[in-house]
């Protein structure tokens, strides 16, 4: 049983899986590359997220105030480069667009994102911030094994 949550049985602790043999199962795939790669018109790789001391959509620790305050508002990850390409400033409140939505985020430059490249935490959605929604953006296209 799990100490945290009694009620809750502890997985594998016979050191088995699901499978016929009882082995893990691991998949090595060739990459078919981007479902949607960048051009002229959408320049940048957008990648989604989770960020520590959140998970999911918020529904619970979106109600723990030390979380809140961890991460208060979504955001959006740009590199300076970039950032100074497209005359962004730190916070500054930016579109941005897909083929399939649009939402406003402030901007928080960094260098630990690759220039090219920016990313949106997916934990906001309408219950938590206003045209906040980073999965609105992104390609319905998913892993066939793990659906994510």
């Amino acid at each position: 049983k799990s100490p945290s949550t009694p009620s809750s049985k502890r997985l594998y602790t016979n050191l088995r899986f699901h499978t016929p043999d009882g082995r893990a199962r691991f998949g090595a795939y060739h990459s078919r590359g981007l479902a949607e790669p960048p051009d002229p018109d959408y320049p940048f790789v957008l990648t989604t997220g989770r960020l520590y001391g959140h998970w999911h959509t918020l529904t619970r620790t979106g109600r723990i105030e030390k979380t809140r305050q961890m991460h208060p508002e979504p955001f959006i990850e740009i590199h300076p480069r970039d950032a100074a390409r497209l005359e962004i400033t730190d916070n500054q409140l930016v579109e941005v667009r897909s083929r399939r939505s649009k939402t406003f985020f402030p901007a928080k430059i960094t260098k630990a994102i690759a220039p090219g490249t920016v990313f949106v935490p997916m934990h906001w959605g309408a219950l938590w911030a206003d045209n906040a929604e980073a999965n609105a953006l992104t390609h319905p296209e998913s892993c066939p094994d793990s659906l994510q």
